[in-house]
């Protein structure tokens, strides 16, 4: 393959993927493995069982309102951005304390991630700032 199409939406910042399903990934398109194959397909029956998504949302109802933001800005997350934000604001001593705050500690990481080649420019234009 020469080149694929993603949706940024769908993509994550790439040390957030589970190590064995990145190495086994890495094994299959880089050809290093003649097994790859079968354990990614055996990954991927393993995977469709389980469901992290109600995991991950009720792990984040439980951070403190600076630290959602600023993992919602890292992983592109935008379905309570605005409750948060205005929830920020409110515990803020100014709204300006909001954006010097956790959205722009959330933009350092991203900015941080997409130096260091672990999030790509999609993700960056996905990140709801």
């Amino acid at each position: 393959m020469d080149m694929g199409i993603v949706n940024a939406g769908q993509m994550i910042v790439y040390d957030d993927i589970d190590p064995e399903l990145r190495q086994t990934c890495e094994d299959v398109i880089l050809n290093r493995d003649p097994g790859a194959s079968e354990r990614l397909l055996a990954l991927a029956e393993n995977s469709a069982a389980r469901r992290r998504r109600p995991r991950h949302k009720t792990r984040l109802a439980r951070m403190a309102v600076d630290k959602r933001l600023s993992h919602a800005l890292v992983h592109g997350i935008t379905e309570h951005i605005e409750v948060d934000t205005e929830d920020a604001r409110k515990l803020a001593t100014r709204p300006l304390d909001v954006i010097e705050g956790p959205l722009m500690a959330g933009m350092n990481i991203v900015g941080d991630l997409f130096g260091d080649g672990k999030m790509f420019l999609p993700q960056v234009v996905k990140s709801p700032a």
